[in-house]
């Protein structure tokens, strides 16, 4: 058994037999396991077994390249204490490694059209002293690769970036090469479910489909991150800077805000009652856009060759390369698409929305085998069904954690349904939050389902100091937000959903309280009614799947932040009359609730025990 460490945890056992058994069957394992259980561990090392016994490669995905480093520590963990030298890379997004001066502070449009257009023109010096355009400079890239590997046995993409940029390489490039000879690559979500970005792949490892042991981390995630890959929206913002764009690289001026003010005129006649939203069936909306006589690909040319120019020009990203991938994606044909116009007072927009994830995540039933987890993989049975997984095995873990340390109450009295926010309600939230802050030991947390929730709440809040988040916060000032937090006891304000409610250390058990004010379902819009109509005809589970499912998902990521090691002790407050409702209350985790109007009191017995 190729595992680090000295004993299993609670329950690890159980999760690496599971994931032998998926190995041996050729299956997908879709492992729903909490906090503290060591999923990585339990799931890599039995994985990497089974490749170096049967020549497959192992393919760990996640969602964000903070959770890489975890990997990696596995692979060295485990070579130093069997002495072995099994080989791992780490790998991130081109974009994301890339020290190109003209290219690395554009966004992925601009980023991605340019870097290809500079590596089929040969232009990028970087990209030529990795790959090589002719054979001596193959082989002087070649030789720069063993290079690197001798000098990291188990590369993080900051070792090849450094590599890189020390010797003028592509540090992208560097990567792929390296992998080729990996017995574990880890990388994002996209390097695999993405077909282009996959094939690419596949070609420097040399490698077919059913060759991948591919594991997905915080599997929760994967449904909206690729259905938010395949959709793409344009506004009146947008067009209106494009022309200005184009009139810096000397073209001519589209107008085309005037063409979707005119679309919304057509659609959305009459349509006041319907707050300003239309689905539009026709895919020849577009021809609006178009100028007598042009053809739709020569308006694409015309912007892809005029946003390359202001690229180069000001080394800024280019809305004539967005608006361009716009147009492209809302001709594509499709049942699990739908297009949106909608108006607001501030804009008009248009959205192509992707309704099916299972467009790119049924690839996962041609590997030789896989492994889905996260510590909110539930229902799994929704994860089967909207994923596409074709021979699944279900499991669900116990929390290793011990029971008497967590409190979990659900408030009566209180709810966050549309129909009853009023003042009174807010102000009846600010005064449970207020109770409960004064009679926690330590910091409390509260996470609302939308920042209008929040700040409507806030007011009646009387607590010093008082820490919120914001809307467009940036990394830094989130790392500056959970510093303050930890520094005493502090009270802050958050959302479901949000940066700081999944994947994110809030604190090292400071956290004493934690509230969940509400339940984050989605708005009633026409997106989510499409969503919903959907999923009812391919699963008979509309309601369930578009939207209970998610909103609970998004509290058990926000509870999740209370307890993240055997040692921590806090209470789980639900505050939301609708817990107790049986649709809601069953999905949520099979331990002790309590039911009650007064949780406070509830608290502080809790923490005098």
């Amino acid at each position: 058994m190729l595992f680090r460490h000295e004993k299993f945890r609670k329950h690890q056992d159980k999760l690496i037999e599971d994931v032998q058994k998926a190995l041996e069957e050729k299956a997908t394992l879709l492992a729903h396991a909490p906090t503290g259980l060591g999923k990585t561990d339990a799931v890599i090392s039995p994985a990497l077994k089974h490749a170096v016994n049967t020549g497959k490669v192992v393919l760990f995905l996640t969602p964000k390249i903070s959770q890489h480093a975890i990997a990696l520590d596995v692979v060295r963990g485990i070579n130093e204490k069997h002495g072995m030298a099994l080989k791992a890379v780490d790998i991130i997004g081109r974009r994301y490694s890339c020290i190109h001066p003209s290219l690395s502070g554009l966004d992925q449009d601009s980023f991605y059209t340019l870097c290809e257009h500079f590596r089929k023109e040969e232009l990028c010096p970087f990209h030529r002293n990795a790959v090589g355009y002719t054979k001596e400079e193959s082989v002087a890239a070649d030789g720069f690769v063993k290079e690197a590997l001798k000098r990291f046995s188990a590369p993080s993409y900051k070792d090849m970036m450094e590599f890189g940029k020390e010797y003028n390489l592509c540090p992208y490039e560097l990567m792929l090469k390296a992998a080729k000879d990996a017995h574990l690559i880890i990388a994002d979500y996209y390097h695999f479910f993405i077909p282009s970005v996959r094939d690419v792949l596949l070609k420097k490892l040399h490698r077919r489909i059913d060759e991948l042991i591919v594991i997905v981390d915080e599997a929760h995630n994967l449904p909206n991150r690729i259905t938010s890959y395949l959709s793409r929206s344009v506004n009146l913002f947008m067009l209106k800077a494009l022309d200005r764009e184009l009139e810096m690289v000397g073209g001519d001026k589209l107008k085309l805000n005037k063409a979707l003010e005119e679309i919304a005129s057509i659609y959305l006649k009459g349509k006041e009652s319907r707050k300003g939203e239309e689905v539009l069936v026709p895919k020849h909306v577009l021809d609006l856009f178009l100028r007598e006589g042009e053809r739709t690909d020569d308006l694409l040319t015309y912007l892809y060759e005029a946003g390359e120019s202001y690229v180069e020009a000001t080394n800024k990203p280019s809305i004539a390369i967005k608006v361009a991938k716009f147009i492209e994606q809302w001709q594509e044909d499709g049942a699990d698409v739908i297009r949106v116009l909608k108006k607001t007072q501030r804009t008009i927009a248009l959205s192509r929305k992707s309704l099916d994830p299972s467009l790119l995540t049924d690839i996962l039933n041609n590997v030789d085998s896989a492994v889905l987890m996260s510590g909110t993989l539930t229902p799994l049975e929704m994860y089967v069904d909207i994923l596409g997984i074709k021979k699944p095995i279900t499991r669900m873990y116990q929390s290793p954690f011990p029971p008497e340390n967590k409190l979990n109450i659900i408030v009566k009295g209180l709810t966050s349904r549309y129909v009853k926010r009023t003042e009174e309600m807010f102000e009846a939230y600010a005064k449970k939050i207020t109770e409960l802050y004064y009679a926690s030991p330590g910091g409390v947390v509260v996470f609302f389902p939308s920042f209008e929730f929040l700040e409507r709440t806030r007011k009646y809040i009387d607590v010093t100091p008082l820490l919120i988040q914001k809307p467009s916060a940036s990394p830094t000032e989130n790392v500056e937000l959970i510093n303050n937090f930890r520094r005493g006891k502090g009270l802050l304000l958050g959302v479901q959903g949000g940066s700081l409610s999944e994947g994110v250390n809030l604190a090292k058990g400071e956290i004493k309280v934690l509230i969940i004010a509400g339940l984050a379902l989605n708005d009633m819009t026409l997106e989510t009614k499409a969503l919903i109509d959907y999923y009812e005809k391919k699963f008979k589970k509309g309601w369930d799947y578009a939207y209970i499912y998610p909103a609970i998902t998004k509290a058990l990521q926000a509870a999740g932040r209370a307890i993240r090691k055997e040692n921590d002790k806090a209470a789980i407050i639900y505050m939301d009359d609708r817990f107790t409702w049986s649709n809601y209350f069953k999905l949520l985790p099979t331990e002790r609730y309590i039911s009650t109007y007064d949780p406070e009191k509830h608290v502080k017995e809790f923490f005098r025990k």
